[in-house]
């Protein structure tokens, strides 16, 4: 994949959309309390935030849009590496509205790469980012990339980022992992065991920190568990963690001190993550990413006869096919049908 084709949309991906609407209800309704962005957990938007759609249609919400610094650098690095599209669902009374968005926060953007309209599951890319689950679910793009919202807070297993110039660094990973693979694994560096619910990873993690050359760095988390450091989501919030995401719901976060005072000691740092945070592991340290490869019927069976609650079950349920996807941009892959994976990591170590 030498230059990607990427689908970028635009509401609440590349400018803020949800929060102007929210900010126009309080302001023409005194709402008490006032609305908050992260009470739209949902797509529908039921409940008292639903309030806000009567603002999709208010020109008003489209003049104060505005693309953050930020993501406008987001976009022109990405336009370095790649042919980048906007891909907009937008009323038709809109439409010229959004074009001329477009082109004036980019002038250099081609007009014909702008593509308005909800089926977005007809156009063919090989990435894209977007919020909306169903539209991350149904396209036909290799790579589908959901930008982490508070109304697909639930959703796992999906390749995810929270702010654009995490998605830039993770274009670069998937243009570097089909050009080249890690050939040789350092020492001492990160092993990122990346996978499915079911395929084992946090098992292997376990056996090879039985070695005193592997150590599993503390990692922290939103729900209570022997594994990880416990948080509530206030803690969670206020903590300097280089790399997070959202599991099922659940927020993990990682220390880079934590890190690096296992590399310092000279072992190998074995940890369970999703793909972006083992892209966010390979920008700070000489990282493998490993895929544990297993039977779908074996992490069916595991998932079902874990003790997650039924919804988490769910969601890990759906997210396996799209789990699977990952392994196409990892440097390694082992077998671990057999639950010898840990052995398989030791000869790719040449242990």
């Amino acid at each position: 994949m030498l230059r990607p084709k990427i689908g970028l949309d635009w509401d609440d991906v590349t400018a803020p959309f949800n929060s102007i609407a929210i900010a126009m209800a309080n302001e023409k309704y005194h709402i008490d309390p006032p609305l908050r962005l992260e009470e739209i957990d949902t797509w529908e938007n039921r409940g008292r935030t639903g309030i806000i759609r009567e603002f999709y249609e208010d020109e008003e919400l489209y003049a104060r849009q505005q693309v953050p610094e930020k993501n406008k650098k987001a976009v022109y690095r990405l336009m370095e590496i790649a042919d980048v599209y906007f891909i907009t669902a937008v009323a038709p009374a809109f439409m010229g509205i959004r074009a001329k968005q477009i082109l004036t926060a980019f002038p250099e953007f081609p007009p014909e790469n702008i593509i308005l309209g909800n089926a977005k599951n007809l156009v063919q890319f090989d990435i894209i980012l977007d919020d909306a689950i169903h539209n991350v679910l149904e396209t036909p793009a290799t790579y589908p990339v959901l930008m982490r919202k508070p109304w697909n807070w639930k959703m796992t297993g999906l390749l995810s980022v929270n702010q654009m110039s995490e998605f830039v660094s993770l274009v670069r990973q998937i243009i570097h992992a089909s050009q080249t693979r890690t050939m040789e694994i350092k020492n001492p560096s990160v092993l990122a065991l990346v996978g499915p619910s079911g395929s084992g990873k946090d098992a292997l993690t376990k056996t090879l920190c039985q070695d005193h050359r592997f150590v599993n760095p503390k990692t922290y988390c939103t729900k209570k568990s022997s594994k990880h450091h416990y948080l509530t989501k206030e803690q969670f919030a206020q903590q300097d963690f280089f790399e997070r995401t959202m599991y099922a719901g659940v927020h993990y976060g990682t220390k880079k001190e934590d890190i690096q005072a296992v590399l310092d000691d000279g072992k190998y740092a074995v940890m369970s993550l999703d793909m972006c945070g083992a892209i966010a592991m390979k920008r700070h340290f000489p990282t493998a990413i490993i895929y544990v490869a297993k039977d779908k019927e074996d992490m069916i069976a595991d998932i079902v006869q874990s003790d997650f609650p039924v919804g988490e079950k769910t969601l890990r349920l759906l997210s396996l096919d799209a789990e699977k996807r990952n392994r196409e941009i990892c440097d390694f892959v082992i077998d671990n049908r057999d639950e010898q994976g840990s052995e398989r990591i030791l000869q790719l170590l040449n242990f």
